[in-house]
């Protein structure tokens, strides 16, 4: 596993996360480090591309690819891609 290592940490902000780790564990003990890491851990997941995102670059890259082929796609080819299939049933109604 990778490690961290965080120069010139202000001692205010470890005795802050110190006592953050002793109220989180309430009752038992938490490492500083442990709970640093969860907080570093959940941040960055927070911070990780949403949905929307993803499918954006997704389109971005089928579109690059279909420019540097030289081919045109037409709308209903692009619908026919994602019709579903007569085998599937329709979907459940959630009313």
């Amino acid at each position: 596993m990778p490690t961290i290592t965080i120069r010139d940490f202000p001692e205010e902000a470890h005795a802050a996360l110190k006592v953050m780790a002793a109220d989180a564990q309430r009752g038992g003990r938490r490492s500083v480090e442990g709970f640093a890491r969860t907080l570093l851990v959940e941040a960055a997941r927070r911070r990780g591309p949403g949905l929307g995102s993803q499918l954006l670059s997704i389109g971005r890259q089928f579109h690059t690819g279909i420019d540097a082929a030289h081919e045109c796609i037409a709308n209903e080819d692009i619908d026919a891609l994602f019709k579903r299939s007569p085998e599937h049933g329709e979907p459940a109604s959630l009313e």
